[in-house]
Protein backbone atom coordinates (compact mmCIF):
# COMPACT_ATOMS: atom_id res chain seq x y z
CA UNK A 1 0.00 0.00 0.00
CA UNK A 2 1.18 3.57 -0.68
CA UNK A 3 0.91 4.45 2.93
CA UNK A 4 3.46 1.60 4.00
CA UNK A 5 7.03 1.05 4.45
CA UNK A 6 8.81 -1.84 2.85
CA UNK A 7 8.19 -4.21 6.69
CA UNK A 8 4.57 -3.56 6.40
CA UNK A 9 4.56 -0.54 8.85
CA UNK A 10 2.25 2.42 8.04
CA UNK A 11 4.00 5.25 7.85
CA UNK A 12 4.82 7.14 10.82
CA UNK A 13 3.90 11.17 10.24
CA UNK A 14 6.22 14.21 11.75
CA UNK A 15 4.27 15.83 14.15
CA UNK A 16 4.02 19.91 14.07
CA UNK A 17 4.03 21.42 16.87
CA UNK A 18 2.20 24.79 17.82
CA UNK A 19 4.84 27.36 17.99
CA UNK A 20 2.57 30.08 18.59
CA UNK A 21 1.18 28.49 22.12
CA UNK A 22 3.22 31.25 23.57
CA UNK A 23 1.09 34.18 22.60
CA UNK A 24 -1.61 33.00 25.20
CA UNK A 25 -0.55 33.10 28.21
CA UNK A 26 1.56 36.33 27.50
CA UNK A 27 -1.93 38.60 26.21
CA UNK A 28 -3.06 36.85 29.62
CA UNK A 29 0.04 38.38 31.15
CA UNK A 30 -0.37 41.62 29.27
CA UNK A 31 -4.14 41.82 30.39
CA UNK A 32 -3.42 41.88 33.99
CA UNK A 33 -0.54 44.54 34.17
CA UNK A 34 -2.87 46.82 32.39
CA UNK A 35 -5.75 46.37 35.26
CA UNK A 36 -3.04 46.50 37.79
CA UNK A 37 -1.68 49.55 36.19
CA UNK A 38 -4.76 51.07 35.79
CA UNK A 39 -6.29 50.39 39.14
CA UNK A 40 -3.20 52.18 40.60
CA UNK A 41 -3.89 55.25 38.16
CA UNK A 42 -7.45 55.15 39.41
CA UNK A 43 -6.10 55.23 43.52
CA UNK A 44 -3.13 57.85 42.97
CA UNK A 45 -5.54 60.23 40.73
CA UNK A 46 -7.78 62.70 41.82
CA UNK A 47 -11.23 62.45 39.63
CA UNK A 48 -12.10 65.59 38.90
CA UNK A 49 -15.36 65.35 37.05
CA UNK A 50 -16.30 63.57 40.75
CA UNK A 51 -14.62 66.63 42.78
CA UNK A 52 -16.53 69.32 40.38
CA UNK A 53 -20.13 67.55 41.02
CA UNK A 54 -19.52 67.77 44.74
CA UNK A 55 -18.51 71.34 44.44
CA UNK A 56 -21.63 71.90 42.38
CA UNK A 57 -23.98 69.76 44.51
CA UNK A 58 -22.67 72.45 47.77
CA UNK A 59 -23.18 75.46 45.92
CA UNK A 60 -26.83 74.17 44.64
CA UNK A 61 -27.14 73.42 47.87
CA UNK A 62 -26.32 76.01 50.01
CA UNK A 63 -27.43 78.55 47.56
CA UNK A 64 -23.99 80.30 47.58
CA UNK A 65 -20.19 80.17 46.57
CA UNK A 66 -18.27 77.77 47.70
CA UNK A 67 -14.17 78.04 47.57
CA UNK A 68 -13.22 75.45 44.75
CA UNK A 69 -9.74 75.46 46.45
CA UNK A 70 -11.46 72.91 48.80
CA UNK A 71 -10.82 70.35 45.32
CA UNK A 72 -8.24 72.09 43.89
CA UNK A 73 -5.66 73.07 46.45
CA UNK A 74 -4.82 76.43 48.13
CA UNK A 75 -1.48 78.24 49.00
CA UNK A 76 1.35 75.62 47.12
CA UNK A 77 -0.94 72.54 47.27
CA UNK A 78 -2.12 72.53 43.36
CA UNK A 79 -2.98 69.31 41.15
CA UNK A 80 -1.33 70.95 37.92
CA UNK A 81 -2.81 68.62 35.15
CA UNK A 82 0.17 66.79 33.21
CA UNK A 83 2.60 67.40 36.45
CA UNK A 84 1.98 64.01 38.77
CA UNK A 85 -1.69 63.72 38.49
CA UNK A 86 -3.10 63.17 41.34
CA UNK A 87 -0.43 64.13 43.43
CA UNK A 88 -0.30 67.78 45.71
CA UNK A 89 3.17 69.34 46.03
CA UNK A 90 4.56 68.75 48.94
CA UNK A 91 3.52 65.34 48.61
CA UNK A 92 7.67 65.03 49.39
CA UNK A 93 6.94 65.44 52.79
CA UNK A 94 3.94 63.00 54.01
CA UNK A 95 4.02 63.67 57.06
CA UNK A 96 3.32 67.39 57.05
CA UNK A 97 0.33 66.59 54.79
CA UNK A 98 -0.76 63.81 57.16
CA UNK A 99 -0.76 66.02 59.70
CA UNK A 100 -2.80 69.11 58.29
CA UNK A 101 -5.60 66.36 57.43
CA UNK A 102 -5.97 65.00 60.85
CA UNK A 103 -5.50 68.19 62.23
CA UNK A 104 -8.61 69.75 59.73
CA UNK A 105 -10.98 66.20 60.24
CA UNK A 106 -10.44 66.49 64.22
CA UNK A 107 -11.46 69.99 64.31
CA UNK A 108 -14.40 69.02 62.14
CA UNK A 109 -15.59 67.08 63.92
CA UNK A 110 -15.17 68.67 67.40
CA UNK A 111 -17.62 71.29 65.26
CA UNK A 112 -20.19 68.56 64.34
CA UNK A 113 -20.06 67.13 68.14
CA UNK A 114 -20.66 70.96 69.35
CA UNK A 115 -23.14 72.05 66.90
CA UNK A 116 -25.18 68.27 68.03
CA UNK A 117 -25.25 69.43 71.91
CA UNK A 118 -26.31 72.93 70.64
CA UNK A 119 -29.11 70.97 68.89
CA UNK A 120 -30.15 68.90 71.62
CA UNK A 121 -30.42 71.61 74.17
CA UNK A 122 -32.14 74.06 71.69
CA UNK A 123 -34.47 71.24 70.95
CA UNK A 124 -35.29 71.07 74.86
CA UNK A 125 -35.52 74.90 74.88
CA UNK A 126 -38.69 74.82 72.01
CA UNK A 127 -39.96 72.08 73.20
CA UNK A 128 -40.86 74.42 77.04
CA UNK A 129 -42.02 77.05 74.58
CA UNK A 130 -44.40 74.84 72.79
CA UNK A 131 -45.83 73.23 76.61
CA UNK A 132 -45.78 77.26 77.36
CA UNK A 133 -48.12 78.28 74.73
CA UNK A 134 -50.27 74.99 75.30
CA UNK A 135 -50.36 75.59 78.76
CA UNK A 136 -51.76 79.19 77.99
CA UNK A 137 -53.63 78.06 74.66
CA UNK A 138 -56.06 75.52 77.17
CA UNK A 139 -56.45 78.52 80.11
CA UNK A 140 -57.83 80.63 77.09
CA UNK A 141 -59.88 77.89 75.46
CA UNK A 142 -58.51 78.01 72.00
CA UNK A 143 -56.14 74.95 72.10
CA UNK A 144 -58.13 73.75 69.03
CA UNK A 145 -56.83 77.00 66.67
CA UNK A 146 -52.97 76.04 67.34
CA UNK A 147 -51.31 72.93 66.28
CA UNK A 148 -47.62 72.26 66.30
CA UNK A 149 -45.02 70.53 64.34
CA UNK A 150 -41.29 70.06 65.18
CA UNK A 151 -39.03 69.89 61.82
CA UNK A 152 -35.83 69.96 60.82
CA UNK A 153 -35.51 73.93 60.30
CA UNK A 154 -37.41 74.17 63.85
CA UNK A 155 -40.60 74.58 65.57
CA UNK A 156 -43.73 75.38 63.61
CA UNK A 157 -46.58 77.02 65.31
CA UNK A 158 -49.29 76.57 63.01
CA UNK A 159 -52.09 79.06 63.51
CA UNK A 160 -55.46 78.67 61.77
CA UNK A 161 -56.79 81.41 59.77
CA UNK A 162 -60.89 80.84 59.25
CA UNK A 163 -62.79 83.00 61.75
CA UNK A 164 -59.76 82.83 64.39
CA UNK A 165 -57.24 85.47 62.93
CA UNK A 166 -58.85 86.68 59.60
CA UNK A 167 -62.06 87.02 57.76
CA UNK A 168 -62.45 85.55 54.95
CA UNK A 169 -60.64 87.74 51.96
CA UNK A 170 -58.95 89.88 55.11
CA UNK A 171 -56.06 91.26 56.40
CA UNK A 172 -57.63 92.41 59.15
CA UNK A 173 -56.73 90.63 62.83
CA UNK A 174 -59.79 89.15 64.43
CA UNK A 175 -60.17 89.98 68.37
CA UNK A 176 -60.25 86.80 68.80
CA UNK A 177 -56.71 85.98 66.53
CA UNK A 178 -55.22 89.00 68.69
CA UNK A 179 -55.63 86.85 71.65
CA UNK A 180 -54.34 83.90 69.89
CA UNK A 181 -51.08 85.79 68.73
CA UNK A 182 -50.44 87.28 72.15
CA UNK A 183 -50.09 84.49 74.26
CA UNK A 184 -47.88 82.59 71.06
CA UNK A 185 -45.68 86.37 71.20
CA UNK A 186 -45.05 86.19 75.04
CA UNK A 187 -43.91 82.63 75.09
CA UNK A 188 -41.55 83.03 71.80
CA UNK A 189 -40.22 86.29 73.56
CA UNK A 190 -38.37 83.89 76.36
CA UNK A 191 -36.30 83.27 73.21
CA UNK A 192 -33.95 84.38 70.27
CA UNK A 193 -34.41 82.63 67.66
CA UNK A 194 -35.12 83.70 64.23
CA UNK A 195 -38.69 84.26 63.34
CA UNK A 196 -40.13 83.40 60.14
CA UNK A 197 -43.98 84.09 59.54
CA UNK A 198 -45.71 82.35 56.46
CA UNK A 199 -49.02 83.17 55.44
CA UNK A 200 -51.28 80.84 53.59
CA UNK A 201 -54.51 80.61 51.61
CA UNK A 202 -56.43 78.08 49.80
CA UNK A 203 -56.86 77.16 46.04
CA UNK A 204 -59.92 79.31 46.37
CA UNK A 205 -59.41 82.46 43.66
CA UNK A 206 -59.89 86.06 44.94
CA UNK A 207 -59.44 89.27 42.77
CA UNK A 208 -60.42 92.40 44.17
CA UNK A 209 -58.95 95.72 44.07
CA UNK A 210 -56.96 95.01 47.43
CA UNK A 211 -55.68 91.55 46.75
CA UNK A 212 -55.81 90.95 43.03
CA UNK A 213 -54.44 87.42 43.82
CA UNK A 214 -53.83 84.75 46.68
CA UNK A 215 -49.65 85.76 46.65
CA UNK A 216 -51.21 89.52 48.01
CA UNK A 217 -53.70 88.08 50.47
CA UNK A 218 -51.13 85.67 52.01
CA UNK A 219 -48.17 88.36 52.10
CA UNK A 220 -50.43 91.04 53.91
CA UNK A 221 -51.75 88.49 56.73
CA UNK A 222 -48.32 87.77 57.39
CA UNK A 223 -47.38 91.32 57.15
CA UNK A 224 -50.10 91.73 59.68
CA UNK A 225 -48.97 88.90 62.18
CA UNK A 226 -44.98 90.59 62.31
CA UNK A 227 -46.85 93.89 62.82
CA UNK A 228 -48.82 92.83 65.37
CA UNK A 229 -45.81 90.81 67.22
CA UNK A 230 -43.71 93.91 66.78
CA UNK A 231 -45.80 96.79 68.35
CA UNK A 232 -48.24 94.87 70.57
CA UNK A 233 -46.11 92.03 71.83
CA UNK A 234 -42.77 94.01 71.72
CA UNK A 235 -40.77 91.10 69.45
CA UNK A 236 -37.51 92.39 67.88
CA UNK A 237 -38.56 93.24 64.21
CA UNK A 238 -34.82 92.13 63.04
CA UNK A 239 -35.91 89.07 64.31
CA UNK A 240 -38.88 88.31 61.93
CA UNK A 241 -39.35 87.92 58.49
CA UNK A 242 -42.79 87.51 56.17
CA UNK A 243 -43.31 85.20 53.63
CA UNK A 244 -45.97 84.70 51.29
CA UNK A 245 -46.94 81.52 49.88
CA UNK A 246 -50.75 81.68 48.82
CA UNK A 247 -52.22 78.44 47.88
CA UNK A 248 -48.76 76.72 46.78
CA UNK A 249 -48.32 74.63 50.01
CA UNK A 250 -51.51 72.74 51.77
CA UNK A 251 -51.47 70.68 54.38
CA UNK A 252 -54.48 69.13 53.25
CA UNK A 253 -57.01 68.96 50.28
CA UNK A 254 -58.63 71.51 48.65
CA UNK A 255 -61.85 70.03 47.30
CA UNK A 256 -63.30 70.26 50.46
CA UNK A 257 -64.17 72.71 52.99
CA UNK A 258 -62.81 71.25 55.46
CA UNK A 259 -59.52 70.90 53.60
CA UNK A 260 -59.69 74.68 52.89
CA UNK A 261 -60.58 75.43 56.05
CA UNK A 262 -56.78 73.82 56.88
CA UNK A 263 -54.67 75.48 54.42
CA UNK A 264 -56.35 79.07 55.09
CA UNK A 265 -53.09 79.34 58.15
CA UNK A 266 -50.51 81.56 59.40
CA UNK A 267 -47.17 79.37 60.06
CA UNK A 268 -44.81 80.66 62.25
CA UNK A 269 -41.90 79.30 62.18
CA UNK A 270 -39.13 78.76 65.18
CA UNK A 271 -36.25 78.59 63.21
CA UNK A 272 -33.10 76.34 64.51
CA UNK A 273 -30.47 78.23 65.75
CA UNK A 274 -28.06 75.01 65.55
CA UNK A 275 -28.56 75.53 61.80
CA UNK A 276 -26.73 78.91 61.62
CA UNK A 277 -24.54 77.74 63.86
CA UNK A 278 -23.27 74.88 61.82
CA UNK A 279 -22.76 76.60 58.89
CA UNK A 280 -21.21 79.34 60.75
CA UNK A 281 -17.82 76.66 61.06
CA UNK A 282 -17.63 77.13 57.18
CA UNK A 283 -18.23 80.45 56.80
CA UNK A 284 -21.64 80.07 55.29
CA UNK A 285 -23.15 81.93 58.40
CA UNK A 286 -24.27 84.63 56.02
CA UNK A 287 -26.55 82.37 54.24
CA UNK A 288 -30.87 82.33 55.13
CA UNK A 289 -32.00 79.23 56.72
CA UNK A 290 -34.45 77.31 57.62
CA UNK A 291 -37.85 77.87 55.66
CA UNK A 292 -38.87 75.82 52.79
CA UNK A 293 -39.04 79.14 50.57
CA UNK A 294 -35.78 80.37 51.66
CA UNK A 295 -32.17 79.39 50.81
CA UNK A 296 -32.50 76.54 53.30
CA UNK A 297 -29.14 74.18 52.43
CA UNK A 298 -30.67 70.91 50.70
CA UNK A 299 -28.06 68.16 52.70
CA UNK A 300 -29.89 65.21 50.19
CA UNK A 301 -28.52 66.92 47.51
CA UNK A 302 -24.92 67.40 48.67
CA UNK A 303 -25.28 63.46 50.12
CA UNK A 304 -26.25 62.79 46.43
CA UNK A 305 -23.35 64.46 44.64
CA UNK A 306 -21.00 62.43 46.88
CA UNK A 307 -22.60 58.99 46.21
CA UNK A 308 -23.15 59.72 42.39
CA UNK A 309 -19.85 61.29 41.47
CA UNK A 310 -21.61 63.39 38.67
Amino acid sequence: MSGDHGDGLPEEHEEHGNHEAWVIPYADLLTLLMAMFIALFAMSTVDQAKATAVQNGFKEAIGGKVDSSVFAGTKGNTIVPGQNAGTLNGANNPTANGGEASSAINAALAHAQAVQQAKASEQKALANVEQTIKDAAKKLGVSSDITFQLEGRGLVVRVVSDQVLFDSGSAVLLPEGQRVLRLVGTALGKIDNPLVIEGHTDSTPIDTAQYPSNWELSGARAGAVVRFFTDIVGLDANRMRPEEFADRKPIATNATPEGRAKNRRVEIVVQSKAIDQLLSGYDLSDKTTGSSGSNAPDLSKIVGSLASGG
